[in-house]
């Protein structure tokens, strides 16, 4: 790789902003929830949060709910003094 190109690795990927609820549905992926507890948590279908996850992974530019955890958390999308981070932190205790 010639030293003036760029190197992908430390270039920022190019993200979409989330929508509200999608927000809310990666926190709660975040938690290391199933699809079918956040269906419950937010009180919509699985199908609805699959869609989200999807979407989700499209604009964070990832392939697993790990990896969209740790890009959210990277980019500044999350913190993990996040509502539902510091939730499940107090619950935990």
């Amino acid at each position: 790789m010639p030293l003036d190109s760029p190197n992908i690795y430390q270039m920022p990927p190019k993200t979409l902003p989330l929508t509200p609820r999608e927000h809310q549905v990666l926190e709660e992926l975040a938690l290391g929830n199933s699809n079918k507890l956040i269906a419950k948590n937010l009180s919509i279908s699985t199908y609805t949060v699959d869609g989200y996850v999807k979407e989700i992974y499209r604009k964070l530019g990832v392939r697993n709910r790990s990896m969209a955890a740790v890009m959210a958390l990277h980019l500044g999308i999350l913190d993990m003094g996040s509502t539902a981070l510091a939730r499940s932190q107090q619950n935990r205790a």
